[in-house]
């Protein structure tokens, strides 16, 4: 009886074990990861261009003047005369405004006396020290006193060159701040100077539109004031984006319209693309080598591994053709666990 007592409690034993080891493998189990192929990838994606959208882009902006600044006087002094008025042009050289310079011209003819003396006194001891009359030192002193007062009487000429404010080009008074009976020094704007005959448009470009904007692109600004497009360049683009994360780009031309600073006007954006099938995308889609690319279009949720060819580059898109069409989605981010008819989850 012992005996079949002992056998029954090895047998529970062994299947309490068995029991708890099979417990502990399913538990183990759920813990491995099984990667499932139907789960859907979640990707980033991008909608294709047709490049005729890129052609019908404008972006509006402003016209700026190339040369735009304040002019104030290299000297401190009381304003006597101003010579011109808002809107007058004006030229290079031109004098605008003259200050007082009653004290310098008293100077300059001090300075013009004394130099007058001394030079009677160069010539007397010139011929004095040739008869050993005098001593040489006495003729060098004059000669050197001499040479002091033209540095000052050069000095004052410059002075009272200055007491009249020029322009500094060609250009139209835009605004006067200062009056006859005002003090003028460096570090006040007496006038606002533009120069109307050579203009630039400035526009604020989104960071995604900046590849548009090029070396060797063609672009047409037009106005409110003339149907006729003007002819523009590029002159920069802004290494730091602004508010909105936009970039400031500006463009040279010449002002033969008759337009003025803060006019509004619009840039048209004129590809050379010359194929009518071209298609425009990221070149972050691209998969493989531009030898032979492919990218993965969006087809009922699945990724499908798809073949093209790259026409032309124009910064970070490409011009493409081949076996899309616009309005795909295709996958531009999330790469990592993709493969060919994957299911996937496309965040844009």
């Amino acid at each position: 009886m012992k005996r079949i007592i002992s056998i029954l409690i090895i047998v529970g034993l062994l299947a309490i074990v068995i029991i708890q080891l099979a417990q502990n493998k399913k538990e183990a189990e759920n813990r491995v990861y099984k990667y499932d192929k139907e789960a859907p990838v979640k990707v980033f994606g991008e909608v294709v261009k047709d490049i005729s959208e890129i052609q019908n882009k404008t972006f509006s902006g402003l016209f700026e003047s190339m040369n735009e600044v304040k002019v104030s006087a290299d000297i401190q002094g009381k304003i006597t005369q101003i010579f011109v008025n808002e809107g007058q042009k004006v030229s290079k050289g031109q004098a605008l405004l003259k200050m007082d310079d009653q004290m310098l011209q008293l100077q300059l003819n001090v300075l013009e006396t004394k130099l007058g003396g001394l030079k009677k006194d160069e010539a007397r001891y010139q011929t004095l020290s040739n008869e050993d009359a005098v001593p040489a030192i006495t003729l060098e002193k004059t000669q050197n006193a001499i040479a002091t007062i033209e540095a000052e009487k050069k000095t004052i000429l410059e002075q009272i060159n200055k007491s009249t404010v020029r322009s500094p080009f060609n250009g139209v008074v835009s605004m006067k701040f200062c009056e006859v009976g005002g003090f003028a020094s460096p570090a006040v704007p007496l006038f606002e100077l533009i120069n109307q005959s050579e203009l630039k448009f400035v526009i604020n470009v989104p960071e995604e539109d900046l590849y548009l904007f090029t070396e060797n692109q063609h672009y047409s600004v037009t106005t409110g004031i003339s149907p006729k497009s003007i002819s523009a360049s590029l002159n920069q683009v802004s290494s730091k984006g602004g508010m909105g994360n936009s970039f400031k780009v500006e463009f040279a031309l010449d002002n033969s319209n008759g337009i003025k600073p803060k006019m509004n006007g619009e840039l048209k954006f004129v590809t050379n693309q010359s194929s009518n099938d071209a298609l425009t995308i990221s070149s972050k889609a691209i998969i493989g080598s531009e030898s032979n690319p492919e990218i993965y279009v969006v087809s009922n949720g699945k990724a499908v591994r798809t073949p093209i060819s790259i026409l032309s580059r124009n910064g970070d898109y490409l011009s493409v053709n081949g076996e899309i069409k616009k309005g795909d989605t295709i996958v531009t981010g999330g790469f990592i666990n993709l493969f060919d008819n994957a299911n996937v989850i496309v965040n844009q």
